[in-house]
């Protein structure tokens, strides 16, 4: 019965639920927070003005319910017993290597683990502070995150407080439904003014009739052109297999991506805690730098393919314009800055494990060895990639790019009539 009202109380806990009454009972083998006092007593005062005054050490410190365990020495505390991880909005995927304590240690210094090259707490406090283990504080607002973000600081991160990606980024990254920051903001309102003028154009005109005779050819038909023609781009490859090609290059690294960085939103929100949501986020981890790495070679091979092309010698397609080359360059642009970021990243949190699988971003950090002033740098690259980010968006409407939209809904539409031509 103890065991059940202990694990009662830590659920409740859990969805945020003080419940002192419950806290206070005992939790294993009679044990209650005054047993552990009796040979702890200087930590009673700690634990009373502590956040966690309501809960019974074994919540935090299950192995003391050994009567030995005085003799070993304790493994660290799992702020997850209790806590659920941030998700990407909260603590985005460059604090997938920083621990609890970094952040949440009342009067903590941070330090870098030159081993693991975690950001971790580094055993000191600030000058003229006490410092507790028990002291854990929720803390809000950009202001704490000054114990780690600035100028010169050797822990691998940035000078500069960023943003979470927000909505801007997802189609290359996993971002959060979200527009924390003026250069999204400003992209998406330039982008909604131009839709909404093309969608007064389009109204204007009128309905067009439809045939009188002969059916439609359902939802069967638009599934079958949307993995045809959108997904496989067999009308494309039918009418030039090089222009294919060069679409292929750009069109699929960033549908990859697009599908990567919604599967790790949907599990960092789901199952934050899981392996496989850490190695998603984690941009160190092997499979993710190799495949980030390579899907941005595509895009770049792409982008000097389409522009290297003497447009001259292009079919028409019919519902697939051909993009403007500015829009393209800006496209290779944006790759070329994430590039130049990652390599930054690289040099900055001091080459972690498994950075070279990131082939072109650890060449680049390579070359930027031992200069001053990177986490200053890191920022201002951060926000260029995004403002030119922000660029390509707000410009899709005014630009033959807008095919990127219409022309997967035409080409369903169009699937959807038995009148249409025949490919």
């Amino acid at each position: 019965m103890k065991r059940f009202i202990s694990q009662i109380a830590m659920f409740a806990i859990c969805l945020g639920c003080p419940l002192v009454s419950l806290a206070q009972t005992d939790s294993a083998d009679g044990y209650t927070n005054d047993s552990c006092m009796e040979c702890h007593a200087e930590m009673a005062e700690d634990h009373a003005a502590s956040t966690h005054n309501a809960i019974q050490c074994l919540a935090c410190h299950p192995q003391a319910a050994d009567e030995a365990h005085e003799e070993s020495t304790p493994p660290p505390v799992d702020c997850r017993r209790c806590h659920a991880s941030h998700d990407e909005k909260m603590a985005h995927d460059a604090h997938t290597r920083v621990t609890c304590k970094a952040c949440h240690q009342q009067y903590g210094v941070p330090a870098r683990d030159l081993g693991s090259g975690r950001v971790v707490f580094g055993g000191k406090t600030l000058p003229g502070r006490a410092l507790s283990p028990h002291q854990m504080v929720a803390r809000q607002g950009d202001a704490s995150c000054r114990r780690c973000h600035f100028n010169d600081n050797d822990l691998g991160a940035s000078a500069t407080v960023l943003p979470p990606k927000g909505i801007l980024c997802m189609p290359c990254h996993a971002a959060t439904f979200s527009m924390g920051d003026r250069t999204t903001i400003f992209s998406l309102l330039i982008f909604a003014l131009g839709m909404g003028g093309l969608g007064a154009v389009w109204l204007s005109g009128g309905r067009t009739k439809q045939s009188g005779h002969g059916p439609t050819g359902g939802a069967a038909a638009v599934v079958v052109a949307l993995i045809d023609d959108v997904l496989c781009l067999k009308k494309l490859y039918r009418l030039s297999p090089a222009r294919w090609m060069v679409h292929a290059l750009i069109y699929y690294p960033i549908l990859m991506r697009l599908a990567v960085g919604m599967i790790a939103l949907i599990l960092s929100l789901t199952l934050p805690d899981l392996d496989l949501t850490r190695a998603m986020l984690n941009k160190n981890n092997p499979l993710r730098a190799l495949f980030f790495d390579l899907t941005g070679l595509m895009i770049i091979a792409g982008v000097c393919a389409a522009l290297l092309r003497d447009r001259e010698d292009r079919p028409p397609v019919s519902n697939l314009p051909v993009p403007g080359r500015g829009m393209t360059l800006l496209l290779g642009l944006i790759v070329l800055a994430g590039f130049i970021l990652e390599g930054l990243r690289l040099a900055m949190t001091g080459w972690p494990d498994g950075a070279h699988y990131a082939v072109i971003g650890y060449g680049i950090s390579l070359l930027v060895k031992g200069m001053t002033g990177i986490s200053h740098l890191y920022g201002y690259v951060w926000y260029g990639h995004a403002i030119l980010t922000g660029a390509f968006v707000a410009m899709i409407p005014f630009t033959r790019m807008m095919h990127m939209l219409t022309a997967p809904v035409v080409l369903m539409a169009t699937a959807r009539s038995k009148h249409s031509e025949p490919v």
